[in-house]
């Protein structure tokens, strides 16, 4: 990471692939229509079969007392992380709130460093030299699924297209999930084994607990009960 390509470049290549270069008919508009809509899909793929770290993002969030909602980043697509800092070079994870405990936490009295870890929704292109990152050759699916809609469109035979598009997805369905190639194939972790199945209960030296999110919200909670 990163091996990125421009919008001008994947409408080049959607050209090249659907062999229109000279058509005057594929416009720079309907190909960056296409771009970002596909674009889209092949993110979705990516994030769903991959690690959460191809494309994850961290904002922070600082608490205020007697307060529990805080806004999600505008570009905020779904959650990886929550983390409270313990201190400068120490933080804690947080867990989500199990709805049968709603009634054992409260809003954060004190104020608190959160660091949320995210994955952004999926980059829209505009200018060429706007640019996507394919990771590992990955944006080839872009141009093939732009190719794809254009030779359709003109009532022309996509079965090449459909071919690379088939292969490129299985490509993406197994090696994705290969980036950590030093890990085991199973990972326990043991803070959570041996919290579980009350981490809400359990903190460090601040009181937060727990996290919920809800609507364009996420939502922080202290334990009524633990360490003073």
């Amino acid at each position: 990471m990163a091996r990125t390509v421009s919008l001008a470049n994947l409408r080049t290549w959607a050209r090249q692939l659907s062999d229109t270069e000279y058509d005057s008919n594929v416009t720079d508009s309907e190909l960056t229509a296409l771009a970002n809509r596909h674009l889209t899909e092949v993110y979705d793929r990516l994030v769903d079969a991959g690690p959460a770290d191809y494309y994850a993002a961290t904002t922070q969030i600082t608490t205020i007392a007697g307060t529990t909602q805080y806004g999600l980043p505008a570009d905020f697509r779904n959650l990886v992380k929550v983390y409270v800092e313990e201190s400068s070079d120490e933080r804690r994870q947080l867990f989500p709130l199990p709805d049968a405990s709603r009634g054992r936490v409260k809003a954060p009295q004190s104020v608190y460093t959160v660091d949320l870890e995210y994955i952004p929704t999926a980059p829209m292109l505009v200018s060429d030299s706007d640019t996507f990152d394919g990771v590992s050759g990955w944006e080839e699916l872009i141009a093939n699924f732009m190719a794809r809609d254009v030779m359709r469109k003109q009532q022309r035979d996509p079965s090449f297209a459909l071919q690379a598009i088939a292969m490129l997805e299985a490509r993406i369905t197994n090696r994705a999930r290969q980036r950590d190639k030093g890990g085991g194939k199973r990972t326990t972790d043991l803070d959570e084994a041996l919290i579980s199945p009350f981490p809400w209960g359990w903190t460090g030296q601040t009181k937060l607990a727990a996290y919920r999110i809800f609507g364009d919200n996420l939502e922080l909670y202290e334990t009524l009960w633990g360490l003073p």
